[in-house]
Order: structure tokens, then C-alpha cells, then sequence
């Protein structure tokens, strides 16, 4: 008989990890059957809200039911690895939240152990941009060629982070948006990964330089800006600012330049086929998304497990990703250029 829902439990119940939780709890593909929280308050007070059997203030627990066969990895930026190496034990499905790590030791550590113990799994990085409707219209568009040889991109993380200074974690004492986060690894690793899959490659070094102005109780960088080159030549620019006096930006400032045409956040202008008609913009066709499309991820990710298909955002592309940007916090704390090491997909 053909499976058509898979057991998940959540692992982690900051925002990301509710907003999963209510988009397996709304899925005909999962049955929500456990959540994890260090904080059991908050973790009495999720599960009765969506009526969830199993509760679970520790991650090997959680990992030792066998009913569980799929686990959603929401834990802070820097605590990534031991629940992901547990679940890669425990022979569970992995979504694992974005960045894949904070660190490069143990993005290594995760890649390695992913390749040589996640045979049959499915493992998915939550780089959700990939998801939006209208970068799914822009990524088809380049897979179109409509607008040529791309040559040129941006895009930039615009968020003021100063309201999380008083959000510490009441389980563990520590505010890890202030002790851990990076801002090109935890927001810029997005348009990173945006940039990566829209171009269809990964780069292969990056130049950067911060600056510490704007969030003076932020213990390290709290604006940067970094350059990728990327195998064919072409650049990209990305920005990360932690502490900007204005709302977030629409559409992350994305700008992709081609031979053939360019977008500009949500527009599109192609080059004219005859000489002398005016260029200009047209808005791009499709729905505009509010918020994160966490539905569609996680639907990705559960098709993938019950039909064997691939996952849209594999190890590989967290790996990609996250190294891209730690790379460029590298550089800019070098002040060199710094190159950006390629992990292939899985054939």
C-alpha cells in the first residue's frame, strides 16, 4: 500500500519552528505527531494548541521513538550539529533550518556525515526563498534565457535585529541572536543561496568589508558587504545589515543583470526586438507572496520522502550556501580575498 503521510516531530519551537509545525499540522502529507522544546512551558502550551501526542524536552527522546520517521531541526544558528548528527544516526528524514551551521568545522563535519551516513534519506536546508513565487518566476525566466548571459546580481539582508536584544532564551539563559548569529551567515546566506540558484552556479571567491556603527551592543560586525566572482566571471553583491533605520526592503533590493534583459525586484525589462523602441519595466506576472512560503517547503520536502523525488535545497546547496558566507565573514575579518570551496551534488 502506498504511504501518503509521513510522522514528523518537530525539534525546536522558536518562530521557525511553529511556523513549520502549523505547516505539517495543515499538510494531507504529515501527521504531526511530536515536538521538542528545551522550554516546557512553551512546549506544554504548542502541543495542546495543536493537540500533539507526544512531548518532548529532549532531542534523544524524541530521536529513540521509532514512530517518528521524519524530524524538522529548528534549534539556534550555532546548534545545528548535534541534532542533525543524532537524526543522521537515528536514521530519520532531515529538514535542517538555515544556515546549515555557524562555523566551518561543522558544516564540514555535516557534510561529510550527511554523504557517508544519509543514504535512503532525505535531507533538506531550509533556504526558503527558493520557495517564493516570484523567484521561481525569475529562476524560470533565466532557465528560459530571457535575459541572456546573466553578468551581474545583487541582493542584500535589510533587518533591524535591535528588538532582539531583550529575547533570551529562558531555558539556557542566553540570547543567541546577539552571542551567535552572523549577519552574512544567518540573514545574507539567503540571498546567497537566491543568487546561487537563480544563477545556476556557485562562486568561487568573495572580498568583504564590514563595519560597526549602527548596533553597538551587537558583539561583532553588524554591516557588511561582499562580492562574489563566480566561475564564468560573472559578480554579485550581496549586503547584510543588522540595524538599519528603516523597514526591510521589498523583494531583498534583487537586481539580476543579463545580455537580454534585467529584473529589478518584482520587474522585468527585455531587451526590444527591433532598434529604437524604449526600454522599460513591466511587473512580473505571478502572486506576490507575504511572509516565508513555509507550506511549499515543507511540502517539497515531504513529496520527496513519500515519492523519492529530490528535495529543491539539498546538502549540497546548504553547503554551498553557508559556506559562501562564511567565507565572506572571513574575509572581511582578514581583509583579503578569500576562496570559496564547491561541493558537488550527488549524482
Amino acid at each position: 500500500m502506498r504511504r501518503t503521510k509521513v510522522k514528523v516531530g518537530i525539534v525546536g519551537l522558536g518562530l521557525n519552528g511553529r511556523k513549520h509545525a502549523l505547516a505539517h499540522a495543515n499538510s494531507r502529507k504529515s501527521e504531526l505527531v511530536a515536538v521538542c522544546d528545551r522550554d516546557e512551558v512553551k512546549l506544554r502550551a504548542f502541543g495542546a494548541e495543536l493537540g500533539v501526542r507526544k512531548l518532548f524536552t529532549s532531542i534523544d527522546e524524541l530521536l529513540a521513538d521509532t514512530e517518528i520517521e521524519a524530524v524538522s531541526i529548528h534549534t539556534p544558528d550555532g546548534q545545528h550539529l548535534e541534532p542533525f548528527l543524532k537524526a543522521l544516526e537515528a536514521r530519520k528524514h532531515i529538514l535542517i533550518e538555515k544556515p546549515l551551521a555557524n562555523t566551518e568545522a561543522d558544516v564540514m563535519t555535516m557534510f561529510k556525515a550527511g554523504r557517508e551516513h544519509g543514504s535512503g534519506l532525505k535531507i533538506q536546508v531550509g533556504y526558503i526563498l527558493r520557495f517564493n513565487p516570484l523567484f521561481e518566476a525569475i529562476y524560470t525566466l533565466v532557465r528560459k534565457e530571457m535575459l541572456g548571459q546573466i553578468y551581474y546580481m545583487e541582493a542584500d539582508y535589510v533587518h533591524n535585529m535591535t528588538r532582539k536584544l531583550k529575547e533570551t532564551d529562558l531555558a539556557s539563559g542566553r540570547n543567541w541572536y546577539l552571542e551567535d548569529q552572523i549577519p552574512m551567515v544567518s540573514g545574507g546566506s539567503h540571498c546567497i543561496d537566491l543568487l546561487r540558484w537563480i544563477k545556476g552556479a556557485t562562486p568561487i571567491s568573495v572580498f568583504s568589508c564590514g563595519n560597526h556603527f549602527a548596533f553597538p551592543q551587537f558583539p561583532r560586525d553588524d554591516c557588511m558587504v561582499s562580492v562574489f566572482k563566480f566561475p564564468d566571471g560573472s559578480i554579485a553583491k550581496v549586503g547584510a545589515l543588522w540595524a538599519p533605520e528603516c523597514p526591510r526592503p521589498p523583494f531583498y533590493n534583487l537586481r539580476i543583470y543579463g545580455t537580454k534583459g534585467t529584473v529589478e525586484n518584482d520587474r522585468l525589462c527585455v531587451k526590444p526586438k527591433e532598434s529604437g523602441m524604449e526600454l522599460q519595466f513591466e511587473p512580473i506576472a505571478v502572486p506576490r507572496q507575504e511572509g516565508h512560503p513555509y507550506e511549499p517547503e515543507v511540502e517539497d520536502w515531504l513529496t520527496a520522502i513519500i515519492e523519492n523525488t529530490k528535495v529543491r535545497t539539498s546538502l549540497a546547496d546548504g553547503t554551498n550556501s553557508t559556506m559562501a558566507a562564511l567565507r565572506a565573514a572571513r574575509s572581511a575579518a582578514e581583509g583579503t580575498e578569500t576562496h570559496i570551496p564547491v561541493f558537488e551534488q550527488e549524482a
